[in-house]
């Protein structure tokens, strides 16, 4: 039976107590250095520390890990502790670190980082832009799908840094220097990923159709000279473009990952995990039309027409081969094809990409 604090249990898991343990830890150690505060940690710098923590300690095999939008995450961070800092996990009960040593462990990242990620104390990961830095963290990390997390962030950097540039509220930035290019060969580069493996397979047609719409965007704001504007005139522009970023982020990326997130789930709990994932997996199509609706009522209050071919978004493959969740989980990521294997068509062609 799964343990929660508000169950009639007495007792949280041992995992939700040892991630309580090394958040606690964590809190204390960022509250302990002057100039910081618990609020400049954000959800995806409070993940990646946790976890490269966790494993420093060789404890990563008792704790649920599964790679999701994100990169790879804790699905049991905070469920069900309301006092971490009574119920963390004490030396007696085992190889655990207790929440002061898991404090020192950070503040000693000040003055040797080399065992982190990307080489940077607690406090440079803070202070990074977060998704830069988690780019450098997707290189220099070994994970699976390794180069679709690449496209994907460099696609998402490229939309978000559109956006900013627009931000009244920002310093004043500018834009990339094209619009359209980076993010045609970096959705392209996606496809080619998504094709190197079977249980991807369908979802490149949902990058095609997002990235005709991208592209409509983009060139109607370059057309409209958006990156010459000033920053009041630009600043009009930002309700669209993070709109177009957020279609990309929840009605794309979001889709892609829901497979990832069940196949690449790992640890003491992760039957929960597959089970809680499953059924939004099946609802790809639904969820991809769903946001994209949204996004084209706004590019309709800017005078943008954009459309998707719903006919051209096939299921996803375990839906339309009916492969059972046992056989999906049976896949080995061995089974993908080479790099050079694989090529992409014609834009023009309206219903696949081919295998080369």
């Amino acid at each position: 039976m799964r343990l929660y604090f508000h169950s009639k249990m007495p007792f949280p898991s041992t995992e939700v107590r040892l991630i309580a343990t090394f958040k606690q830890g964590l809190k204390q150690a960022v509250s302990d250095i002057d100039g910081y505060s618990w609020d400049d940690v954000d959800s995806i710098t409070e993940q990646k520390l946790l976890l490269m923590a966790i494993r420093d300690h060789d404890l990563d095999s008792e704790v649920t890990i599964q790679w999701y939008a994100d990169g790879d995450m804790l699905p049991e961070l905070d469920h069900g502790i309301e006092n971490a800092g009574e119920l963390a996990i004490r030396d007696e009960e085992g190889p655990y670190p207790a929440v002061q040593q898991v404090a020192e462990y950070y503040i000693a990242t000040e003055e040797n980082s080399e065992s982190l990620p990307t080489e940077m104390s607690i406090t440079e990961v803070i202070n990074a832009e977060t998704f830069s830095w988690l780019r450098e963290y997707y290189d220099q990390r070994d994970g699976p799908f390794q180069d679709l997390y690449l496209a994907n962030i460099d696609t998402h950097l490229h939309l978000y840094q559109c956006a900013k540039a627009c931000d009244p509220e920002a310093a004043v930035e500018d834009f990339p220097e094209n619009l359209i290019q980076p993010l045609s060969e970096r959705t392209s580069e996606m496809k080619r990923e998504l094709l190197r493996f079977q249980v991807f397979a369908g979802l490149e047609s949902y990058v095609t159709q997002f990235t005709k719409v991208a592209e409509t965007v983009l060139d109607e704001c370059a057309n409209r000279g958006v990156a010459e504007m000033d920053q009041e005139q630009r600043s009009e522009y930002q309700k669209l473009l993070q709109h177009l970023d957020t279609f990309y982020y929840h009605g794309l990326w979001k889709q892609i990952t829901r497979l990832i997130a069940v196949h690449t789930v790992s640890g003491p709990e992760d039957y929960f995990e597959r089970a809680a994932n499953w059924g939004r997996v099946e609802k790809t199509k639904e969820k991809f039309v769903e946001v994209f609706s949204e996004f084209a009522e706004t590019a309709s209050e800017y005078d943008i027409d954009v459309d998707i071919k719903e006919d051209q978004l096939p299921e996803v493959w375990i839906n339309r081969e009916s492969i059972t969740k046992e056989e999906f989980l049976d896949w080995e990521l061995g089974q993908s094809l080479p790099k050079d294997a694989v090529s992409s068509v014609p834009e023009d062609d309206p219903v696949y990409d081919l295998v080369g």
